[in-house]
């Protein structure tokens, strides 16, 4: 068996490998670690040369684990946890926290909790509070594997949920707004029908990041017999910037996506009788005694008509 010298993998070479073999693309793996495509590609060999082995195999389209890659990312997924635990673990243990507490929230969702938080925090300075900024899938992800102990993420997306194995509160009601290109000539109106939509070029996030997503807006579309012209499909809101800028359609989103971003190109036109919900979700069984302190504050600041 060949001698691998481990002095030559750092940490941050296992969450890279992670990623390429999460997304199957050396860019979009770049993306989530800051790396270039090039840069990203270069190390991934590097790896594979230290460890003498064939990792992923490479096309046009994607890159794809081999079947010695596939063992490798099975392990390496449990040790990662294990290293980020006991580094956690070991911030708590210098900073005297007593507890600590794990939050996912949606990327460019709401953050209307943050205000909430930042109070528990003050309150509670014994505890130890971390947060991660995800898509969809990594946030159902993150919840169901306990890497975090709460997410906050779009009611839409929560049918998974609904199963049982968790709990759910409807922590903000939000306006559904359309997001368009400030030369649409919709741009002007003061509020919009779903009526108004008819024929128009919509911006979708696709099924598979989130389903959720697409059944609302169907459902929307459907109340008042429309079918939605689909012009492009993303991975999350935020990947429609640019489709938004060169006008190429509309995205319905939350009132807070965008918020404040962006004002003097794009304009966020209110849907008349629709709302979304800002949603905490959370595991039934996950008795964190920090996650129970925060929830019983949470409850604290929710519109009572919504529990």
């Amino acid at each position: 068996m060949r001698e691998i010298n481990l002095y030559n993998i750092s940490v941050l070479d296992l969450e890279l490998f992670m990623n390429v073999a999460k997304y199957g693309s050396f860019t979009k793996a770049g993306e989530k670690l800051f790396m270039t495509q090039s840069v990203v590609s270069k190390r991934i060999s590097q790896i594979e040369n230290e460890l003498g082995l064939s990792l992923f195999i490479r096309n046009k389209r994607q890159v794809v684990l081999t079947p010695a890659g596939r063992v490798l990312e099975e392990r390496i997924g449990n040790v990662l946890d294990d290293i980020l635990d006991a580094i956690q673990a070991a911030h708590v243990a210098q900073t005297g926290a007593s507890g600590y507490l794990c939050i996912g929230y949606l990327e460019w969702g709401d953050l209307t909790f943050i205000d909430g938080l930042r109070k528990f925090i003050k309150d509670n300075p014994q505890f130890s509070i971390s947060m991660y900024r995800e898509n969809f899938p990594e946030l159902r992800e993150g919840i169901a594997q306990g890497r975090v102990d709460m997410i906050f993420t779009m009611s839409y997306d929560c049918d998974v949920f609904h199963s049982g194995g968790y709990d759910i509160l409807k922590f903000q009601k939000v306006p559904l707004m359309a997001h368009m290109y400030r030369e649409h000539p919709l741009a002007s109106k003061k509020s919009l029908a779903i009526e108004d939509l008819r024929g128009q070029p919509m911006l979708m996030v696709d099924q598979k990041s989130s389903s959720g997503y697409g059944e609302y807006v169907r459902g929307l579309f459907r109340k008042h017999n429309i079918r939605p012209v689909v012009a492009q499909y993303a991975h999350n809101g935020g990947e429609h910037i640019g489709n938004i800028l060169i006008n190429k359609g509309i995205l319905l989103a939350s009132g807070q996506f965008l918020q404040n971003s962006l004002n003097g190109q794009i304009v966020r036109v209110p849907i008349r009788d629709e709302e979304l919900y800002v949603t905490a979700v959370w595991r039934k069984e996950n008795r964190n005694l920090v996650l129970m302190k925060y929830l019983q504050m949470l409850a604290e600041e929710v519109d009572p008509e919504m529990l």
